[in-house]
């Protein structure tokens, strides 16, 4: 069973869907509500812990019913939570979905207690964990919903650790993303829209997406995956002998889509626990796309994680 340590959000999602997303200024009857545990880091952590890993969570939540709620859920999946602390005067963050008939969705999210998750929580957390006996396979993730200092103080001291380091690059943040912090990812973790802020070109086929990883490979990190929806993924490194860029691409898995909402951190968390577990890239990659796939099948972010033989079911019927 392999370790990942997760630095991300905490956040309840207020989940409504309608028939099709709302017009601007347009008051729509929706059918059906839910509020879910969500947030970047706390998806991450989940899907990664119901794929085998053995994970830690670095967060932060207040001392509100959302944050009580949280803490329940880390100690039913399993997930050291020592390190999620708490904020007493701002409350736990949320986030307002819309969801429409064919799954697609607009969210508002507004951070609160994952704004003050401050650099010294950080280097506090990572001080305690036990990185230099036994973790040195390990896999650090993380991503872009709590400020970019513990973001880049997280990913440097796991790197001085000795382990691979993800950086899922969502949402991408208002600062710009310097190089010399996507320098510090082992991997760099985006989908179609985030490739196109990061490299500045559109990103419609396996072709330019290729051109943007390229792009992205330039500015840093050691490899990058881009995710393309229903046209699946594509992993680009350094390439061998000589060459200038090595990829291997990966198709979608068929399914039918409800809520997409945990797809993208079904795919990280299961892509670290793969990883973490020493699985080689296209296996890795695979797994993480059928995780991805599968999340889109149920409502709401916590529900729709996969397990590992719900992965291993997939695996098997689409071959």
């Amino acid at each position: 069973m392999g370790a990942v340590i997760v630095l991300g959000s905490l956040m309840t999602d207020l989940v409504a869907r309608a028939p099709r997303l709302p017009l601007p200024g347009e008051s729509l009857l929706g059918d059906a509500f839910g509020i879910f545990a969500g947030g970047k880091g706390f998806n991450q952590a989940v899907a990664a812990a119901r794929l085998g890993a053995h994970v830690h969570l670095i967060g932060r939540v207040g001392q509100d019913s959302f944050g009580e709620t949280f803490l329940a859920a880390l100690a039913a999946e399993g997930i050291e939570r020592a390190h999620v602390t708490r904020d007493a005067v701002v409350g736990t963050g949320a986030s307002v979905l819309m969801l429409g008939g064919d799954g697609q969705n607009a969210i508002v999210a507004t951070p609160r207690a994952n704004s003050t998750l401050t650099v010294a929580h950080v280097e506090a957390a990572m001080r305690d964990l036990p990185l230099a006996s036994g973790m040195g396979g390990a896999v650090f993730l993380t991503q872009c919903e709590t400020p970019l200092a513990t973001v880049a103080v997280g990913l440097r001291l796991a790197r001085v650790a000795g382990l691979t380091t993800l950086l899922n690059a969502a949402p991408i943040p208002r600062e710009p993303l310097s190089d010399a912090l996507l320098a510090l990812a082992d991997l760099l973790v985006v989908n179609e829209t985030e490739a196109e802020a990061l490299a500045g070109m559109a990103v419609a086929t396996s072709v330019t997406a290729r051109g943007a990883a390229a792009r992205l490979l330039v500015r840093g990190p050691r490899q990058v995956v881009i995710t393309l929806g229903a046209r699946g993924h594509i992993w680009c490194g350094s390439g061998e002998d000589g060459d200038p860029m090595d990829c291997v691409e990966m198709p979608a898995f068929a399914v039918t889509a409800v809520d997409v909402t945990a797809a993208g951190d079904a795919f990280c968390g299961a892509l670290a626990a793969a990883l973490a577990a020493g699985r080689p890239r296209a296996e890795a990659l695979r797994r993480a796309s059928a995780a991805g796939a599968l999340a889109t099948t149920r409502m709401g972010a916590l529900p729709s994680l996969p397990t590992t033989a719900a992965v291993e079911a997939l695996l098997a019927r689409q071959p």
